[in-house]
């Protein structure tokens, strides 16, 4: 299935050579956020939030075809 991934702030260089340039990949069906979150080898201590079509979702949601993820990072930094 084909997903739309955005990384933001710090998260943005897990997504070189695994999100394609129009921010999509390529996943197996049923794919949760947190496999998705290994796959771009997130690190396990970074705290993350994840919005699917813009609506909040925790780490066990599945992914379908043609969702749009955004996830954030807890601490941005300024």
């Amino acid at each position: 299935m084909k997903v739309k991934v955005k990384l933001y702030t710090i998260l943005k260089k897990y997504a070189q050579g695994k999100v394609w340039e129009d921010n999509s990949i390529v996943l197996n069906r049923d794919t949760t956020l947190q496999e998705l979150t290994n796959y771009l080898a997130i690190p396990s201590n970074i705290g993350l939030i994840f919005l699917v079509n813009n609506t909040p979702q925790d780490k066990e949601y599945k992914l379908c075809d043609g969702d749009e993820v955004k996830i954030f990072s807890l601490i941005c930094g300024g």
